[in-house]
């Protein structure tokens, strides 16, 4: 049994949080890196050969930094995420390329463009959905802050996903980049 030092529940929801996005991740490397960094995706019947990119971490002093200077708050597991890798393409099809964007720190203030909306932004270009984070709920404590957008509505048109980026980044590349909450 693990032991745990102050505010036990925080601790092990902060653990899993970070475990489930390491494990996402190295899961996701550990096929490519098995395959000549190339992997087979289904999509509805559809297979075909698809790769990722991953950037480098970014560092503490970079989020810290990033947090300072846009007054956006960044939820522990979206930075853990970013420690792993500061943004990365994922199932980008050999042949046509993809669509499947995750943020760096620099691609946030870049694509973020809209009106300021209760402090959401902007942590991922899906198909022509995007991925945000609702700073507001994120203040508040809530575990449930991401929301989904078409890539031109504003953010007030966004819906909520119902999850935070750990459980979205696993399912996500469990689905192989699939939209996963259209379904």
């Amino acid at each position: 049994m693990p032991v745990y030092l102050v505010n036990d529940k925080s601790n092990r929801e902060l653990m899993d949080m970070t475990g489930q996005v390491e494990e996402a991740i190295n899961q996701m490397k550990k096929k490519l890196a098995e395959n000549n960094q190339v992997i087979e995706v289904n999509e509805d019947g559809f297979i075909y050969k698809a790769t990722c990119t991953f950037n480098s971490p970014a560092s503490d002093e970079q989020i810290h930094s990033f947090e300072q200077k846009t007054g956006l708050l960044l939820p522990d597991d979206y930075k853990e995420f970013l420690k792993i890798t500061n943004g990365c393409r994922l199932f980008d099809n050999l042949e046509s390329g993809g669509e499947n964007d995750l943020y760096s720190l620099d691609d946030i203030i870049n694509y973020t463009y809209e009106d300021s909306y209760e402090g959401c932004y902007k942590v991922a270009c899906i198909y022509q959905d995007n991925i945000v984070i609702d700073g507001e709920a994120v203040a508040k404590g809530d575990k449930n802050y991401l929301m989904v957008k078409g890539h031109i509505d504003d953010f007030e048109e966004g819906e909520k996903l119902h999850m935070g980026f750990a459980e979205w980044i696993d399912q996500f590349i469990s689905h192989q980049g699939e939209k996963f909450w259209d379904k």
